[in-house]
């Protein structure tokens, strides 16, 4: 099948906060466009693209899911994204691949704390935006409030249509650029557009003007011709909502009820297809060659090397490692040899497909512009630039949010342990925010994450797909430790064994570096107290000591330490005595150093309804939290504190618990502060107590 012209191509994020109806709008407008054959639910698991299992028992988006439409000439790419927080590292790698959004705004609650953060993403990355209305057709929907709601975020959102009614008397829209309506029954893909009720025509004509205003501002012809009272053509307002939204001056909002028969569905791809730009409208992507560090300027070319985008990765128990594609220049054949621009590694492309869901659909070959997917590559992972010839374009790294909850895990029979390793492993490559590291110390494999709920779905993913049940240990605050004096102190090896010994002496100084100054090893030995071939050894065995601490058994961090005087044995003097000297050392110096342990502060912003306001401030004043701030926000007040990560490790059901579920919240890594002195004692009792189960 031959490819698609560029020109004809729209790659379309769908985002918003979780409960917004994105996966609902997505479903709708792939059976408005006859891409299904009936309108499947979230809440009984039959839309195309919350398929995989994790997403159907918890009725909300896990992963990114791509779809495909055909509409008026134009296939539309459909990238329906998670809103949960835990899941974000999805909704912005699918951020990176399009070039325009879909903002899903719930008309009963408007717009909503992850609404905010990824309507900010989606400007700061320079993206066309546009905005739908949701769930119009429910209680307590208010088409009035949410459009209050979205230009406290986005100022030049404007109503390209207007609901008639509301609630359970939600029938349809009225266009406001054609002046007509359109009307649903409920059951039929599409609806029938007519003449404007008489009842809603001045309420139109108002808003009709409204729309004029916003998009004349930035047009001057059009607003001369507006200002000297010449009538806008529908086809001049059509250009300058085009030409608005590419300059990111309009943000045109349309009307939908996408589980009442799919309403607005049909009028929504309208806007997609005439509104948001195809890749050849928008500016070449920026990238720079891997290997010289010059500028280069990717643009939807049929002619030259195919360069393509890797925006995410799946973990298949069957098909392996499945890697969804954009290209951005170029057109990829199957059997193409690839170069993986940040390894160097070749790869050979099989067979391109692209994806319906959890269907493939089986491709030729992917144009320029074009989104698809490809099977079975060895070594490529999310963000990974592949080329078939020419330089090798790396693109600007995605920054995705850290991992702030740690579990230890182990596998649940001791035989599947290696399954386990590879199991995580390509789940990791799945999801770029989900960090694994072997604790050196307990010798325990340490998942971390976004949130406790994270890493549960990916234990949950784990088991499923590969087979391999995990145990979950209770999340792991990573506490370090570093020293508050100075102090000096010896470290000593000696062992006579009958044969050749072990020998090695040093003399160690500490002293505490500011925060955040890492680690400093200085030299200051002289007159050959020990040989040169063994500082290196000194500083090894400093190193590995710092991993295990002196207080509880946490890193330390933020010192110096400078070997300063010493003695060797011209034969029993080894480089592994020295490094054990080195440790002993240190150990002894730590001790009288006033050790002490830092514990990580979290920024903390919760978002509630005003009334629970009182409530959630005082939980956070005992979690030994310090407020920062109260304001006013999308989806109602924010609460922003800073509180010890090791008080908020149940913080999620107990926000729950007090908001009745209407609050949310999130948290980044602030800085290292230290521990108060009477918690110290049974935070280093419980790393001990770990240590024993461990042993």
């Amino acid at each position: 099948m031959a490819h698609p012209d560029p020109s004809s191509i729209r790659n379309v994020a769908v985002v918003g906060h979780r409960g917004s109806g994105k996966t609902s709008l997505v479903e709708a407008m792939l059976f408005a466009a006859g891409a299904t054959s009936r309108l499947g639910s979230v809440v009984e698991g039959t839309t195309v693209s919350d398929w995989d299992e994790d997403e159907q028992r918890r009725t909300t988006s896990i992963s990114a899911s791509l779809c495909h439409v055909e509409w008026a000439g134009a296939r539309v790419n459909l990238i329906d994204t998670p809103g949960e927080p835990s899941f974000l590292a999805d909704a912005i790698s699918a951020m990176a691949a399009v070039d325009g959004v879909l903002m899903a705004v719930n008309a009963t609650a408007g717009v909503e704390v992850q609404t905010a953060r990824l309507w900010a993403r989606a400007e700061e990355a320079g993206l066309a935006r546009a905005a739908a209305i949701t769930m119009l057709d429910r209680e307590r929907a208010d088409f009035d409030a949410a459009m209050s709601s979205l230009r406290e975020i986005a100022p030049k959102a404007v109503a390209i249509q207007t609901p008639i009614g509301q609630e359970d008397d939600f029938r349809g829209v009225v266009n406001l650029v054609s002046m007509t309506a359109t009307t649903y029954d409920g059951e039929s893909r599409v609806g029938q557009t007519g003449d404007i009720p008489a009842d809603l025509l001045e309420e139109a004509e108002a808003a009709r003007e409204a729309l004029i205003d916003v998009v004349a501002e930035g047009d001057d012809a059009l607003i001369e011709k507006y200002l000297e009272g010449g009538e806008i053509t529908t086809e001049e307002l059509v250009a300058g909502i085009v030409a608005g939204i590419a300059e990111g001056r309009v943000v045109p909002v349309v009307c939908t009820a996408a589980t009442w028969g799919a309403a607005g569905a049909d009028r929504a791809l309208d806007l997609l297809v005439e509104g948001l730009p195809a890749p050849t409208s928008v500016a070449p992507r920026a990238a720079v060659d891997s290997e010289t560090g010059d500028p280069l300027e990717l643009a939807p070319v049929e002619d030259g090397p195919a360069v393509v985008y890797t925006f995410k990765t799946l973990a298949d128990q069957f098909s392996g490692r499945i890697n969804l594609l954009r290209v951005f220049s170029g057109t990829l054949s199957g059997d193409t040899q690839v170069v993986n621009s940040r390894t160097g590694d070749k790869e050979r492309i099989g067979q391109l497909f692209t994806l319906q869901g959890r269907d493939h659909v089986a491709l030729g070959e992917l144009g320029p512009g074009d989104i698809g997917a490809v099977a079975k590559l060895k070594e490529v992972a999310t963000g990974d630039v592949l080329a078939s010839g020419g330089p090798r374009a790396q693109l600007p790294p995605v920054a995705y949010p850290s991992a702030v909850m740690s579990f230890a895990v182990e596998a649940e029979h001791q035989a599947d342990e290696d399954k386990m390793n590879t199991a995580l492993r390509r789940m990791a490559e799945e999801d770029p925010s989900l960090q694994l590291r072997r604790d050196e110390q307990t010798g325990e494999l340490i998942v971390a994450g976004l949130s406790q709920m994270h890493v549960e779905v990916i234990a949950e993913r784990v088991s499923r797909r590969f087979g391999v049940s995990l145990v979950l240990k209770p999340p792991q605050v990573p506490y370090l430790e570093t020293i508050a004096g100075k102090a000096e102190a010896e470290g000593k090896h000696k062992k006579q064994t009958g044969g050749r010994g072990q020998f090695g002496d040093c003399w160690l100084r500490v002293e505490p570096l500011p925060r955040g100054g890492g680690f400093e090893f200085v030299d200051k030995v002289v007159r050959g107290a020990i040989p040169r071939p063994f500082i290196p050894a000194v500083e090894k065995g400093v190193v590995e000591s710092m991993r295990r601490g002196g207080l509880a058994g946490y890193p330390l961090v933020d010192l110096r330490v400078t070997v300063y005087d010493g003695k060797h044995h011209p034969v029993d003097s080894s480089e592994m005595a020295f490094k054990i000297a080195g440790s002993v050392g240190l150990k002894a110096a730590i001790a009288k150093a006033k050790p002490v342990l830092l514990e990580p502060i979290m920024t903390v912003e919760v978002t509630v309804p005003g009334d629970c306001v009182g409530d959630v401030m005082g939980d956070l004043n005992s979690r030994r939290g310090h407020p920062l701030g109260i304001e006013g926000g999308p989806g109602g007040e924010v609460v922003r504190a800073e509180v010890p990560m090791a008080e908020l490790l149940s913080y999620a059901p107990d926000l729950r618990a007090m908001t009745g579920g209407r609050g949310d919240y999130t948290m980044e890594l602030a800085r290292y502060e230290q521990v108060p002195p009477h918690l110290v004692e049974s935070i280093a009792q419980q790393a001990q107590q770990g240590e024993e189960a461990v042993a």
